[in-house]
């Protein structure tokens, strides 16, 4: 079992204040013109990736068996 992905810090246990502050560096980058891109192998990132990271800008690849075969489709759509 792969240990979960979600934000973590080693001064702040809050996952509520980790994911806000994920987010708010996220939304800072893209104010520069620094666009993100979430690849995640937590099968639970649904429940918290789209609020950091915008509806289209993230893959949850559930199993890391897939994710050779998920990385070539993914590099392809970022890319074209």
């Amino acid at each position: 079992m792969l240990p979960t992905a979600e934000p973590a810090d080693i001064d702040e246990n809050d996952p509520q204040h980790l994911r806000f502050d994920t987010k708010k560096a996220v939304e800072e980058l893209y104010s520069t013109g620094v666009l993100t891109y979430c690849l995640t192998l937590d099968p639970n990132a649904d429940t918290y990736v789209k609020r950091i990271f915008g509806e289209n800008n993230y893959t949850v690849v559930d199993n890391v068996e897939k994710l050779p075969e998920q990385l070539p489709l993914l590099f392809a759509s970022l890319t074209a």
